[in-house]
């Protein structure tokens, strides 16, 4: 009885210490995102062409391509 006694008080000790975990609210979240990238057309000479622009970084990606005739 005395062991039941004496655990009892040892687990009454132990769970008092014990403080409740919470999650922090301020979290920084990174959301990795894709450039926004598309195609932009002119006419020149009567031909169509063609070039890659990203839109995020205001920048060409690559070369003018030959798309045919503007008719």
């Amino acid at each position: 009885m005395k062991k039941i006694y004496a655990l009892c008080l040892v687990m009454a000790c132990v769970f008092s210490f014990v403080q409740p975990v919470f999650a922090q609210e301020n979290l920084v979240q990174i959301e990795p995102r894709a450039d926004i990238i598309g195609w932009k057309y002119k006419t020149m000479d009567g031909k169509l062409y063609k070039r890659l622009y990203n839109y995020t970084k205001e920048q060409w990606i690559g070369d003018w391509i030959l798309v045919g005739n503007a008719n």
